[in-house]
């Protein structure tokens, strides 16, 4: 009976379609990791844009911040000067004072705003806050300042290892096709042996699959 069946036509086309099977489930499993590789590309590019337009705006940001320290520092030293000049008893030096406290310091006074002007960029030690200030022209820019370039970078990293799982999982599935087309080649007690071997490695093949992308997905926030 047994012998029978390991002999029947109709083995003989189950064993045609798992093989079938089997290769369908290859190309699928081939295509996913082709799109998990591309993805992977595609996340590290977004990293390093954004990483390259973070140091951009950065480096922006503290040129301004510079800037502006340059233009508080010549205020400062200008005010303390017509100061001097005004405590002077010397009426050449009040008359140079007065000048320039109505032409020159209004104007360094509009390049030195907000960082010269504004006390909440004063410290204690009469420093300048130059932190505090980069941060808050940081914050005009939102957009920029939310780039996470690491974050591109991580979820490069796990498309990158899904894709070697991925590929491990390939090779399962080669080691099934070769024992289900034995067992097509096969007769007997050998067609039998060769034929569990071959859908017992493929139905693992397909739990390899099932719980590398539910793994690699649920890191990802659902993400494909």
């Amino acid at each position: 009976m047994l012998k029978r069946i390991i002999n029947s036509p109709r083995l003989e086309i189950f064993i045609a379609v798992m093989i079938a099977l089997a290769s369908a489930t290859t190309a699928l499993v081939t295509w996913r990791t082709s799109s998990v590789n591309s993805e992977a590309g595609n996340a590290i590019r977004q990293g390093l844009i954004d990483a390259v337009k973070k140091q951009a705006s950065a480096n922006e940001s503290w040129r301004r911040v510079y800037e502006q320290a340059r233009y508080a520092q010549t205020y400062t030293v200008t005010l303390a000067q017509v100061e001097a000049y005004e405590a002077d008893s010397n009426k050449a030096g009040k008359a140079q004072a007065e000048n320039m406290r109505q032409y020159l310091l209004p104007s360094l006074l509009l390049l030195a705003e907000p960082l010269g002007t504004d006390e909440k960029y004063q410290k204690k030690d009469g420093a300048y806050d130059l932190e505090l200030y980069f941060a808050d022209i940081q914050s005009e820019a939102p957009d920029l300042a939310a780039l996470d370039p690491e974050a591109s970078f991580e979820l490069s990293d796990s498309y990158g290892a899904e894709q070697r799982w991925l590929t491990v999982g390939i090779v399962i599935l080669a080691v099934s096709l070769f024992w289900l087309a034995l067992a097509e080649l096969n007769s007997g007690n050998s067609r039998a042996i060769t034929l569990t071997i071959g859908l017992g490695v493929y139905f693992f093949s397909l739990a390899w699959f099932g719980v590398v992308e539910i793994i690699f997905i649920s890191t990802r926030g659902g993400v494909l």
